[in-house]
């Protein structure tokens, strides 16, 4: 019987200790330094009247995958860096808030917020210009300024890029 009691402990042990808790591999793509020359170019292009009715943040995600925001205070914006490790997000986040005490002495204004960004792999473009907010130039009266800006700040727009270099466009970056 004792034979038997220690034979089981002794079987029980050698099964605990080929077993492991857990999955070494869990099904993440883990992060690895790029084989391929991957860079990611943005610029942003503000209207006059925007700059001047709010106060622009732009968040981006920079080259080490680094959560960055900038105040914007001039017309144009942009930011070129490589990216050094695949997968990556990479992309932009506008945020406009009305300025304090700030009037809307116009009838029409024009409100414009346009991005132009792509990520190139080994030396080819892959994007495309996407606009954050477009009046066209007609003016947009000045009683729908605040509505507009509500609706569109915070806009994100951005890119995927797979271990192997594949693109993908996303609008659900996290910051």
């Amino acid at each position: 019987m004792k034979k038997f009691f220690y034979m089981s402990v002794l079987v029980l042990m050698a099964a605990l200790t080929l077993t492991s808790c857990g999955s070494d591999d869990d099904g993440k793509d883990e992060p690895k330094p790029s084989t391929k020359t991957v860079n990611y170019e943005a610029s942003v292009t503000l209207s006059q009247d925007l700059i001047d009715l709010c106060n622009v943040t732009l968040t981006y995600k920079d080259g080490d995958g680094k959560t960055v925001t900038e105040n914007v205070t001039s017309t144009t914006w942009s930011k070129k860096f490589a990216v050094k490790t695949l997968p990556a997000v990479v992309g932009v986040k506008c945020d406009y808030k009305m300025k304090e005490g700030v009037q809307l002495t116009k009838e029409k204004y024009d409100i414009i917020a346009t991005l132009n960004h792509y990520p190139t792999i080994d030396g080819a473009k892959k994007g495309f210009d996407q606009p954050f907010i477009y009046t066209q130039n007609q003016g947009l009266r000045a009683d729908k300024v605040a509505e507009i800006l509500g609706k569109t700040s915070g806009r994100m727009y951005g890119y995927n890029i797979s271990a192997n270099g594949e693109v993908t466009t996303t609008e659900n970056i996290t910051f």
